[in-house]
């Protein structure tokens, strides 16, 4: 799959003012609006949907896009982003598959905080400059993957529009206190096609109670959403290489993923997405809840 250069409406100009209007700055105070996230409640009848869908027949799915919103603690406009990552979530379900990435920039790093070093590399490896920043399923926007809020909507409608040649299944149990069995099944739907990326998995957690500064206010009880937590097959995941004929269209993996005593288990994600060795563009992702083993 190419990268491909999205035909934005008004891209050119949101991206060119994107640092000066719409990053972290200064907005008087009749102006600001306080958003305190919604908790997400853990929904058991969607953890059984998915496991049942993991012995399902082949085909053809929609396709799913990956926002990676780089996000901090100390940045008065990303709670803004956030609140527009939830409204997507309203009005495209399970095909909207977030991640809040926090990072040493305007934001607080562990053990105090919800920055990590994982974030830290992700930021860095993007040359982003300002927050909020996001990747919508990595497409190119016109000057690069990093798309200032005010683009995420043409950017997600644009990716749910395009099919996709792949299915992402997750089923994801904690059959210990301290680790997780994760098992990630990638299908090339249709023949005649060909993938050949990455498969990245990562460990999100909700829910998470604590500070953050909002339009010049500090929020003592903020909830944070979908916070990137680790990577579970490396730092740039694993080579996944199938095609659409059978006996070459499924791929299987299993992992055993650490899970840190400061987690919830109850409220951890397993995200998975694969992107193209061919300009890095995020060609599917899923998520699953982390069942619990009673």
């Amino acid at each position: 799959m190419k990268k491909t250069r999205i035909a934005l409406a008004l891209c050119s100009v949101c991206c060119g003012i994107a640092a000066t209007l719409t990053a972290c700055s200064n907005i008087n105070e009749d102006e600001r609006l306080i958003y305190v996230a919604p908790a997400v409640p853990v929904d058991t009848a969607s953890v059984v949907e998915a496991d049942s869908l993991w012995d399902a027949p082949v085909a053809v799915v929609p396709r799913a896009v990956l926002i990676e919103d780089h996000t901090g603690q100390k940045c008065p406009n990303c709670p803004e982003a956030s609140k527009l990552v939830h409204d997507f979530q309203q009005l495209y379900g399970d095909r909207v598959v977030p991640v809040a990435i926090h990072s040493e920039a305007q934001g607080i790093m562990e053990p105090e905080g919800l920055g990590n070093q994982l974030g830290n590399t992700y930021y860095n490896n993007w040359n982003i400059k300002f927050k909020p920043a996001g990747l919508i399923s990595r497409v190119d926007g016109g000057d690069g993957v990093v798309l200032d809020k005010t683009v995420w909507t043409y950017a997600l409608q644009y990716v749910l529009g395009e099919e996709t040649p792949l299915d992402i299944r997750v089923k994801a149990v904690a059959t210990e206190a301290d680790a997780a069995d994760v098992d990630i099944k990638v299908i090339c739907t249709r023949e005649g096609s060909s993938v050949n990326g990455k498969l990245q998995v990562w460990i999100t957690e909700d829910n998470i109670v604590a500070t953050q500064d909002s339009m010049g206010v500090h929020l003592a009880n903020y909830v944070h959403n979908h916070v990137l937590r680790a990577a579970v097959n490396g730092t740039w995941g694993e080579s996944v290489s199938l095609t659409g004929a059978e006996g070459n269209n499924i791929r299987e993996f299993h992992y055993t993923a650490p899970l840190s005593p400061a987690w919830k288990p109850g409220d951890l994600d397993i995200v998975a997405f694969v992107y193209s060795d061919d300009g890095g563009e995020v060609v599917q992702a899923a998520k699953a809840k982390l069942k619990i083993k009673e």
